[in-house]
Order: C-alpha cells, then structure tokens, then sequence
C-alpha cells in the first residue's frame, strides 16, 4: 500500500482520558455503517460517489470504504451514504430507520457523538427471484 493510500485509509478521532489516548480510525467507523446498514433486506448495496469511481477505475485502487464518507469536527461527525435500495420499498421510512441505526450503532460503539447521518439513494435495484 502505498504512502499516498495509507493517509486517506487512516484519518483517526483521537480522544484523552486519564488513562491515556484511544484512537479511532474511519475504518472502524466505515465498518460499523457497513453493518448497519446491510441489515436491511430493503438495501441492495452500497454505491460509491464520482471520486471512488475514479479511483477504482483510473488509479486502479478500491475506495476505503465504498458508499461511506465521514465527515469530522472535533469528537463529532457527519456521515453521508450513498446506496441503492430495491424497488418498491418506502425509501423515506427506510433511509430513517437507517439513520436512526447508524446512530445509534456508532455512538454506542465508539463514543463519538453523529450530528447527522445523510442518506443517498442512488437508484433502485430489482430483486431477483
């Protein structure tokens, strides 16, 4: 992996306590989201944005974490996603669920506080029967 790779894979929340300092990669946080969010049978995948395609198209490398981008200010983030739910489902209450989930699942997990979970719905997938 080269130098270039290493410094967008492992951007950290740093926290001090009296103990010492934990760090928290976005790697962590990319895979908590992943989880949450392939929960829901109404989601069909994750998708990335222009820049991840780019980078996997152009440079050849995967995305860190396609679909997922956090967003920091301090101890607090914002996290956008990016996917594709099936056809038919109610996108407005699912992507709510979503972000309540998200949430949830990375406060509780990492102790950082979500300002916002910011739900992309990029198209819509049929199932297969």
């Amino acid at each position: 992996m080269d130098e270039e790779i290493k410094t967008t894979v492992v951007e950290e929340v740093e926290k001090d306590d009296a103990q010492g300092t934990v760090i928290i990669e976005d790697q962590v946080i990319y895979e908590y989201v992943t989880e949450e969010v392939l929960k829901f049978k109404e989601v069909s995948r994750l998708v990335g944005g222009i820049t991840e395609s780019f980078s996997k198209n152009i440079l050849g490398r995967e995305p860190a974490a396609q679909g997922i981008k956090v967003i920091r200010d301090g101890s607090n983030i914002t996290i956008n996603i990016h996917l594709i739910m099936y056809y038919g489902v109610n996108i407005p209450q699912v992507s709510y669920d979503i972000q309540t989930d998200v949430k949830n699942a990375v406060e509780s997990f990492t102790g950082l506080t979500v300002d916002a979970v910011n739900i992309g719905v990029e198209g819509i997938d049929r199932k297969k029967d």
